[in-house]
């Protein structure tokens, strides 16, 4: 699956699913040359970059979604939207799809949860050229996950959960419904990854269900869920590779003094059963709404280690990641809201202070600290060629990855 990832981005404008695959390391081929330009947007840049055929796309608060040149900055087009976006954009065949949301409760109850805004949300399908909308299709609850990319039964699927209790499968070429299936819980920012013709969410359900966050496998040629397992938590995406699914969950206990009483949990499930392989908890910390107040955070999967920011006690982790034996532990000046990216035995990050790191991805040893202007969301980095693209804040940034060595 990755190396066939690879290969289309080197011959197709293709962004398939939040961070490009299911590993979450969002490296692709590209120029030998770097770039270097900082564009300053409208609004913050809370959703994932992507970056098809020369052109990135993103997404910011004043309700756009833009096209920028990867190479100069220089904004191709800029389309409004109904509501403010925070998906990453999937981008095949000259369309690029983005969805919009409200994080807002509107019913809560042990039977149903519906989070969005009144009159509902949707997925739109945008011409990639010119940012021409060429169809909506319109929900009940807010769209904010990311949808994942699948070829099934001869169409280009667009597999997603999203703040209505549903899964569902739209048409890439003009967003019918292919099919729709109940689920237990909503998806307030877990985006999809597939991986094969299967699809991973993590949906999250009412405090009085007496049910637990849950990841769910979905088989995108019927549409059937093939099974459930209780860890995660509804703003994580989950990350797959080498025949297991990685989640990070967030608790809190009642025995412990309010402000030291969070915790996070990190999961290995099956691929292919959903059982659990291994489970560790962090120690007590506390959960802030500084930047963004994801408590649940992507991780990084890349040779044969896991990668995991935890936001309850500012540390960034890396495991092994068959046996969940913790490899070396990092202590940021703040917390870590996004997914990392490996390249070269180095990772690629940043906190809700500003901190960018560079890191050695064996010992975890910090090579490189620059500090930005703003804190870094869960917008996470991308790595084309010799250039690294991030947003802080409401600016993206193209940074030559010769500047950010040791």
């Amino acid at each position: 699956m990755t190396r066939l990832l690879l290969a289309l981005a080197g011959t197709a404008a293709l962004w398939p699913m939040f961070q490009f695959r299911p590993d979450h390391n969002a490296v692709l081929p590209g120029p030998a040359r770097a770039y270097s330009w900082q564009r300053r947007l409208g609004g913050q840049i809370n959703g994932g970059l992507a970056v098809a055929g020369g052109v990135l796309y993103l997404e910011s608060f004043d309700r756009r979604v833009s096209a920028l040149d990867a190479r100069t900055g220089r904004v191709l087009w800029s389309t409004k939207l109904p509501d403010v976006a925070m998906t990453t954009p999937v981008v095949a065949n000259g369309v690029v799809v983005v969805g919009t949301g409200k994080d807002a409760v509107l019913e809560e109850s042990p039977q149903r949860s519906v989070w969005g805004r009144r009159g509902g949300d949707a997925v739109i399908g945008l011409d990639a050229g010119t940012g021409r909308v060429l169809w909506t299709h319109h929900t009940i609850g807010e769209d904010m996950p990311s949808p994942a990319l699948v070829r099934a039964n001869g169409v280009d699927e667009l597999v997603y959960a999203n703040g209505h209790d549903r899964i569902r499968a739209l048409a890439l070429a003009d967003g019918r419904t292919l099919w729709t299936i109940r689920t237990h819980g909503i998806a307030t920012m877990s985006s999809a990854a597939a991986a094969g013709r299967r699809v991973y969410v993590v949906v999250g359900t009412s405090p009085n269900s007496g049910r637990h966050d849950h990841i769910e496998a979905i088989d995108a040629r019927s549409g059937s869920i093939r099974w459930r397992a209780p860890y995660g938590n509804a703003d994580c995406s989950p990350t797959v590779a080498d025949g297991l699914v990685f989640v990070e969950g967030s608790s809190s206990s009642n025995d412990r003094p309010a402000g030291r009483n969070a915790f996070n949990e990190v999961d290995a499930v099956s691929e292919r059963t959903g059982l659990l392989r291994w489970r560790w908890f962090s120690r007590y910390g506390r959960f802030t709404p500084t930047g963004s107040n994801e408590e649940g955070v992507a991780g990084l999967a890349d040779a044969a280690t896991f990668y995991q920011a935890i936001p309850a006690t500012r540390d960034f982790v890396a495991f092994d990641a068959r046996t969940g034996r913790v490899r070396w532990r990092l202590r940021t000046a703040a917390r870590v809201k996004m997914s990392a990216v490996e390249y070269r035995k180095r990772l690629y990050f940043g906190d809700t202070a500003g901190t960018f790191y560079v890191v050695d991805a064996r010992s975890g040893r910090v090579l490189v600290r620059r500090t930005f202007p703003a804190y870094f969301t869960v917008s996470s980095p991308v790595i084309v060629g010799e250039t690294l693209y991030v947003a802080d804040r409401a600016s993206v940034y193209a940074i030559p990855l010769a500047s950010l060595r040791a």
